[in-house]
């Protein structure tokens, strides 16, 4: 008689031949026989990281030092970010790969392991936003934040025929409990081929009624985005809640253009 657990793995490698007939087998990063590799599954694995500190539009000047402090740090500005951002790693090789597979690639398989990569960081900013609110750290209706995606540009959606922050969210949310809302507002120009100055400058025109859930509750939010380069959109996302009473605990990304360096000791 077939061992069952040999009679399924046979059974699972047929269909993978049969599949890659019809559809070729490919991870994004190029490896074949596979629709994710190994390699790549591990970076959606990793665990997410702080990264506010090289988001040039998130830094809020704190303090001026015109002469040398007496703790021995030289004159300089001191800054201090708008609010916390984790990503899974960055926005290079491998994992560029999977971001341009998921956002124009078609890979919606991927969307259930990013969310499964971003879950942690979502609950570490909505415990941290329990602590800081006075809220129990459980998710719950009242009290818990809400995952809010920022709003790709109409033209985007229009050519992905998606919207795929908002599958990101909703996909979080299924892992965390968290409650997602889409925003109604609509960004400014996308940020490829600006300046540094022009990306800071960036807007997000909001409606009325722009979340109504998280007004009515009174919840924070947590905003969800595919990269973060400068953090414009992330400020300008914040600036605009902000304006409506809205306030935001943090975001959750997949990937960052830079990384803040590893200090090392000698």
């Amino acid at each position: 008689m077939t061992d069952p657990t040999r009679a399924a793995a046979l059974l699972g490698a047929i269909v993978r031949e049969t599949c890659g007939l019809l559809v070729p087998l490919e991870c994004p990063c190029g490896s074949e026989g596979r629709l994710l590799c190994e390699d790549c599954a591990a970076l959606l694995a990793a665990e997410a990281r702080r990264v506010e500190a090289v988001c040039d539009a998130l830094q809020i000047v704190q303090d001026v030092r015109v002469r040398a402090g007496e703790d021995g740090a030289p004159a300089g500005v001191d800054h201090r970010a708008l609010l916390p951002v984790m990503a899974l790693g960055e926005y290079a090789g491998p994992l560029q790969d999977l971001v341009l597979a998921w956002k124009n690639g078609g890979r919606a398989h991927l969307v259930p392991l990013l969310a499964r990569g971003l879950a942690p960081a979502a609950r570490a900013l909505a415990e941290a936003a329990a602590g800081e609110f006075g809220h129990s750290p459980d998710p719950d209706p009242v009290a818990a934040p809400v995952l809010v995606p920022v709003p790709s540009r109409l033209g985007s959606r229009v050519r992905r025929g998606e919207d795929h922050t908002a599958q990101l969210a909703s996909a979080i949310s299924r892992r965390t409990g968290l409650p997602w809302e889409a925003l109604r507002g609509r960004l400014g120009e996308g940020q490829e081929g600006r300046t540094a100055r022009q990306r800071r400058r960036r807007h997000l025109a909001v409606r009325g009624g722009a979340l109504s859930r998280t007004r009515r509750e009174g919840a924070p939010v947590i905003l969800v985005d595919d990269v973060v380069t400068t953090g414009a959109t992330l400020r300008a996302s914040a600036e605009a809640l902000g304006r409506l009473g809205i306030g935001v605990v943090g975001a959750v990304v997949v990937a960052s253009a830079r990384l803040p360096a590893t200090r090392t000791f000698p």
